[in-house]
């Protein structure tokens, strides 16, 4: 199973070692203070070195902050649907045939921003290697999977676009507890 813990707030940074404590903590059934959920970061990204079966990745946006937890590599996004200049963002940032996609799916900007970024923490490089290097679309949606990897589109809230890479199992979503909403 791959949980997808997810909470409201009014405050997205300063705080996601704890939430990514507590989310872990449910995963694995532990409690929320055990040693091993102690977390630390490789270029960014966030893991728990006393429980190397644990995989784990952030994301905020829109008030929401989420993160993905699992027994399998995996990386996650999340993005409010905002107004913007999409076409542009695609032409300039994204690989030629999302561009082209795009130009007659702009609804599907999201979606496609969400499979790039979860797929770039999936394989812990960043944004460093750009996302023009690869295309996450297929068809008439988003691939299946990028390089071998996984791409799970999850429906989750109306104006939000939310994907998953890798993980393990079915995606689960599950509201953490606790008021975060300072």
């Amino acid at each position: 199973m791959t949980g997808l813990y997810w909470l409201k707030t009014g405050r997205e940074h300063g705080l996601t070692d704890e939430r990514l404590r507590a989310a872990a903590a449910d995963f694995c059934g532990l409690p929320r203070g055990d040693a091993r959920l102690r977390v630390s970061r490789e270029n960014g990204r966030p893991f728990f070195p006393s429980a190397p079966g644990i995989f784990c990745s952030a994301t905020h946006s829109g008030g929401i902050w989420l993160c993905a937890v699992s027994t399998a590599p995996v990386g996650v996004d999340l993005q409010r649907h905002e107004n913007r200049d999409i076409l542009k963002i695609a032409e300039r940032f994204f690989h030629p045939d999302e561009a082209a996609w795009l130009s007659r799916r702009p609804e599907r900007f999201f979606d496609v921003w969400c499979a790039k970024e979860s797929y770039v923490k999936y394989t812990g490089d960043g944004m460093l290697p750009g996302l023009d290097g690869f295309s996450v679309v297929c068809g008439d949606g988003v691939a299946a999977a990028v390089h071998g990897a996984a791409l799970r589109p999850v429906r989750f809230m109306a104006g939000y676009s939310l994907c998953v890479c890798g993980g393990e199992g079915d995606v689960r979503i599950i509201e953490l507890a606790g008021d975060e909403t300072e």
